[in-house]
């Protein structure tokens, strides 16, 4: 594989060295641009000693490969198992965020209600002073 990705690299970087070097010369006027054209790697046929060793390597990697995959698996169930347990959390949190702002309007309206009782009082009992006052005269 690595032999792959190397020869198609040299290859890359030769046409684009050479259609670099023909676009300069094209810019100076001194060549005309020619069509590219790549020339195939030649195939060479893999000995027998090389293709004991590359099945060898073959079969590792598909091991390694197996490897990888099963801590793939365990890593993203690890993962779903923790964001499960915080999303319980974060819901256990909010219900009790829930539950202190339910008690606190409940005791917001309740002193509302004894501020509201009171004043009320308050006026009635201007209002008997005041009905005192005039009755006193």
């Amino acid at each position: 594989m690595r032999v792959h990705t190397a020869i198609t690299l040299v290859a890359l970087c030769c046409v684009t060295a050479v259609a670099g070097g023909q676009a300069l010369a094209v810019e100076a006027g001194t060549a005309q641009p020619a069509p590219l054209q790549i020339a195939a790697a030649p195939a060479s046929q893999p000995k027998p000693a090389e293709a004991g060793a590359m099945t060898e390597r073959v079969i590792a990697l598909e091991k390694e490969n197996l490897v990888l995959r099963e801590d793939l698996g365990k890593a993203r169930l690890d993962l779903r198992t923790t964001l499960s347990d915080q999303q319980k959390r974060h819901a256990e949190e909010m219900a009790r965020m829930q539950q202190k702002i339910d008690e606190l309007n409940a005791q917001l309206a309740a002193d509302r209600e004894r501020e509201s009782r009171r004043g009320r009082n308050v006026w009635i009992a201007i209002g008997l002073l005041a009905l005192g006052v005039v009755a006193a005269n």
